[in-house]
């Protein structure tokens, strides 16, 4: 068991700042009032934080993607990895997003929604090719640039990349999800 420290309360300066700052901007995200543990815990090393913390704050609050769309790649993503507790973090923001229970129950069964408009359908054919380590079909990334043009392409990716680090935060250091939000069903 590699579980590390919660370092928050020897946080000073400007460490004590960044770590305020980035529970902040996740707050109306998460509908919590503290930074998830899993950033806590990178505090162990603030550079860390600051520069996961940064591309997280770019891509969920900043990016070109509609809300509902980054909340669909980000579980679909977390489902097929089996990441817990990211699936856990975005069923709120999923929900906040306008993404149906109904689409939630198919991507936590592993299954591409058929209701989908068909960029997010090829968001998620992306999302799968990602996760399979192949290249994004020509005629997936052609119907995905058609609606969100190539920097949308280029920030699934980056998600992607982003829940990897945070997937193997929380398996590594054994990070467990907090009380009150929901436990993924696999």
């Amino acid at each position: 068991m590699a579980e590390i420290p919660d370092p928050t309360n020897m946080l000073t300066g400007k460490d004590r700042e960044l770590f305020d700052h980035m529970a902040s901007v996740r707050a109306h995200a998460e509908g919590r009032s503290h930074l998830g543990d899993v950033y806590a815990r990178m505090f162990n090393n603030p550079g860390v934080a600051e520069k996961v913390g940064a591309l997280g704050e770019h891509l969920r609050f900043h990016g070109s993607l509609p809300d509902d769309l980054r909340e669909l790649v980000i579980l679909r993503f977390a489902s097929k990895q089996r990441f817990q507790y990211e699936w856990s973090h975005h069923q709120h923001p999923a929900k906040l997003a306008g993404i149906s229970p109904e689409v939630m129950d198919a991507l936590t069964a592993g299954e591409a929604p058929k209701m989908l408009p068909d960029a997010s359908q090829a968001a998620i054919e992306a999302v799968d090719a990602i996760i399979s380590k192949k290249s994004i079909p020509a005629d997936v990334q052609q119907r995905f640039v058609l609606a969100y043009g190539v920097s949308g392409l280029v920030e699934i990716v980056a998600i992607c990349g982003l829940y990897t680090i945070m997937g193997y935060m929380t398996t590594a250091f054994d990070i467990q999800i907090e009380e009150g939000l929901p436990k993924a069903p696999f």
